[in-house]
């Protein structure tokens, strides 16, 4: 029965739940990763595929 009261968190990490203020930035922290840009976007994609569109024709016209 004396087992019951050990705290589980025996690290010394802080619960961010414990404390209001705490929890806000443990959330605030999950969203600001979630905002950032993706590293290859619809724009660049489409530069990069109009490219090698480009090139493969011009390659069917010098070898004809």
């Amino acid at each position: 029965m004396a087992d019951q009261n050990v705290p589980q968190n025996v690290e010394n990490e802080q619960d961010p739940g414990a404390n209001t203020q705490m929890f806000r930035a443990f959330v605030n922290e999950g969203k600001a990763e979630a905002t950032t840009e993706p590293k290859v976007n619809g724009r660049v994609l489409a530069i990069v595929g109009g490219a090698v569109l480009l090139i493969a024709i011009i390659a069917a016209i010098v070898v004809l």
